[in-house]
């Protein structure tokens, strides 16, 4: 299985006729007001597969903080079938993931194979920092 994208966005939604319906990605900043704090971002991965291969995958979605201790935690499952004649079949998702910052800092999220495993070539770093009213953006 190879990834296409995989990072949080300001808003995303599944399409009725397909696809994605995706706004602010790559989300590459989040502001809070307070810390510690719960957050929940919508998270874009698509990815392709051979036909006839991986028909029931599973990835497992980590954050961790810049201290490398692990905040949350998402197992993303789905059955897969091929298409007759069609040499690649492809799948994209948005799903919600909560976690918890604990303070600013650059904040890691990946996608691992196993939920315990160590190391991924699938990593999105994010950087959490509080609001601030007087550098806020004008509209």
């Amino acid at each position: 299985m190879h990834v296409v994208a995989f990072a949080p966005a300001s808003s995303a939604v599944q399409d009725e006729n397909g696809g994605l319906r995706v706004e602010g990605f790559p989300m590459t900043s989040a502001h809070v007001d307070v810390f510690p704090r719960q957050i929940t971002l919508p998270l874009v991965v698509a990815v392709y597969a051979s036909g006839g291969t991986e028909h029931d995958p599973v990835l497992y979605v980590v954050a961790k903080s810049p201290e490398g201790e692990r905040l949350g935690s998402l197992e993303i499952r789905w059955q897969w079938p091929d298409t007759p004649g069609a040499p690649l079949k492809h799948w994209v998702t948005t799903r919600p993931f909560p976690f918890q910052v604990t303070g600013p800092g650059t904040y890691s999220i990946g996608l691992y194979e196993t939920p315990d495993a160590a190391d991924t070539d699938v990593l999105f770093p994010l950087t959490v920092l509080k609001f601030n009213p007087l550098t806020a953006p004008r509209s």
